[in-house]
């Protein structure tokens, strides 16, 4: 993705309106061009242009864009494996404790990002 494209959806990430003038002299796009390419993005549907208060913010379509690729970036940072917990025991995995607290072997897949510090593994009755 490009740096002015990077940074355009980086500003309007927030969910709030922005002034279409101060957008286009923050990303340094002169601005007969920015409305331009405001005009063609919000005719695709993927910026709202409110003509009155001359402000824009990203539609729906892009907010799941960014969504997903986000997710996706966080998918590819995370650990992903098969292990064997023995009975009543715990394994620390980088800085994760993982448990059994069942009498039997359990096998796990297990994916672990930066926020899960813990799992407990305990069978139903």
């Amino acid at each position: 993705m490009s740096t002015k494209l990077q940074s355009f959806l980086s500003l309007l990430s927030d969910n709030v309106w922005h002034n279409i003038d101060e957008t286009a002299k923050t990303l340094k796009i002169p601005q007969k061009r920015f409305r331009q390419v405001i005009a063609l993005l919000t005719e695709k549907n993927l910026v709202q242009h409110n003509r009155a208060t001359n402000q824009i913010r990203l539609s729906q379509n892009w907010k799941t864009l960014l969504i997903n690729q986000k997710e996706t970036q966080e998918q590819t940072t995370a650990a992903v494996g098969t292990i064997i917990i023995p009975p009543q025991k715990t394994l620390m995995i980088q800085s994760t404790r993982v448990t059994n607290l069942t009498d039997t072997s359990l096998e796990l897949e297990i994916r672990i990002d930066k926020k899960i510090r813990e799992i407990a593994i305990n069978k139903i009755k």
